[in-house]
């Protein structure tokens, strides 16, 4: 008897919860009351958009084209990522940013997208070989 009283009171509980939760159907659309959406809406001008990530032997003498707000991901290998250097010729377009550990994490270097246009770079790897190419800033 005293387990199916708490079957009961678990039904009729849930039930209650349930109703709660739900709008009545007589309640009119502006109440006061808002409802939160599941998932947030955002436009596609919002979204984030991903890194160009290209192997330090795909860039040498070759243009880059990368999205403004964005960067040029160094693919180097493992272990090898705070060993590289680079440089650009108008840091108002691109601008070289080191690879290497911090606070846990292990980052690639990379060139980060500044402005419009195009600029001649330049990355040096761990054993001094230079690699030379040109970075081009364009719109999404």
């Amino acid at each position: 008897m005293r387990r199916s009283s708490f079957v009961v009171a678990g039904i009729v509980a849930t039930g209650v919860l349930a109703t709660g939760c739900a709008p009545s159907a007589g309640s009119p659309a502006g109440s006061g009351t808002t409802a939160a959406s599941a998932a947030p809406v955002a436009s596609a001008s919002a979204q984030a958009l991903p890194p160009t990530i290209v192997s330090p032997g795909d860039l040498d003498d070759t243009d880059v084209s990368v999205v403004i707000g964005t960067a040029l991901v160094i693919a180097v290998p493992d272990g090898t990522e705070g060993e590289w250097t680079g440089t650009t010729t108008d840091t108002t377009v691109a601008e070289f940013s080191a690879g290497g550990a911090s606070e846990g994490a292990t980052f690639r270097p990379g060139f980060i997208a500044r402005g419009m246009g195009t600029t001649d770079a330049t990355l040096t790897g761990a054993d001094g070989r230079e690699i030379d190419f040109r970075i081009s800033i364009v719109a999404p």
